[in-house]
């Protein structure tokens, strides 16, 4: 590396090492120790060339957890069942009246 003495050279050279390195599907420690660089060396050129996270994946892996989504809990309020069959949901204090008027008519 001592022979690359200008900016130029050094910068075409670390981009090169990080190309290799992004095809490569290795670590970021695993390809410097692989090509015998230094690691403060790598990952400076590694975030100055903008490649300071790892090579994208081809196939994301599943973690094995899944999202859940809470829902506030529902007051339906009251259910009638009747012998007939018909059920009656929701009954609140606030149509308690109209299901009076329903059950009248039955």
């Amino acid at each position: 590396m001592n022979e690359l003495s200008g900016p130029q050279e050094r910068h075409a050279y670390w981009q090169q090492q990080v190309s290799i390195w992004k095809e490569s599907g290795l670590s970021g420690a695993k390809f410097y120790k692989a090509n015998d660089l230094s690691y403060h060396r790598f990952v400076y050129w590694r975030q100055k060339l903008g490649c300071s996270t790892a090579p994208k994946k081809t196939a994301p892996t599943a973690s094995g957890f899944t999202r859940i989504a809470v829902q506030p809990e529902r007051d339906d309020g009251l259910s009638l069942s009747l012998p007939s069959g018909l059920v009656v949901r929701g009954i609140t204090a606030a149509n308690i009246a109209v299901v009076r008027q329903l059950l009248d008519h039955c």
